[in-house]
């Protein structure tokens, strides 16, 4: 009779909180009008499509959720590079190197999204798809660390092309003299 007792009592909390999850007037999920507050671990987007299809509905509503957060990272890479540039003073500020800082970025971005997950789905009454996305934080910072790595080890063989080079001339030149 106990365990009985015990069992209904862990459904009816289980119950209780599937009636609390809020929800909107129209009985939509409260997070398609209400992105969840991202965290320092994660972010979150919500987006939305109505096409001529639920599946095309869908795959925009993803794209658009995607898009969101490319838009957010690239924000946040571009700020982060404007400030250590600020602070690095005029040593830095060659045309070169911000080119090189901006590929980075635009690097980082792109190889970071890869790591977005659709976390929840809604399909409204009126067609209209509704997709709830996070996004690790750790992705970026890796993406970011791992372009870096990538912009050094390249930095590195073209100083070591141009030292090659100069010493090849180097030596034509000194057979030329002789």
């Amino acid at each position: 009779m106990k365990r009985i007792l015990v069992i209904a009592a862990v459904v009816l909390l289980v119950l209780a909180g599937c009636a609390t999850a809020k929800v909107n007037p129209d009985g939509s999920p409260y997070w398609t009008t209400h992105t969840p507050k991202s965290t320092k671990s994660t972010h979150y987007e919500v987006a939305s499509a109505r096409q001529s299809s639920a599946q095309t509905s869908q795959l925009r509503a993803e794209s658009a959720a995607k898009d969101a957060i490319g838009r957010w990272a690239s924000t946040n890479v571009e700020n982060a590079l404007v400030t250590f540039i600020e602070e690095a003073g005029e040593s830095l500020r060659t045309q070169q190197m911000l080119e090189v800082l901006q590929n980075l970025s635009v690097q980082t971005v792109n190889i970071g999204l890869r790591g977005v997950s659709i976390v929840e789905r809604y399909t409204a009454a009126d067609g209209t798809v509704w997709v709830l996305a996070s996004y690790p934080v750790k992705n970026l910072k890796e993406a970011y660390k791992s372009q870096a790595l990538a912009v050094e080890r390249a930095y590195e063989l073209e100083k070591l092309k141009a030292e090659v080079m100069i010493e090849y001339l180097d030596a034509l030149l000194d057979s030329v003299e002789e």
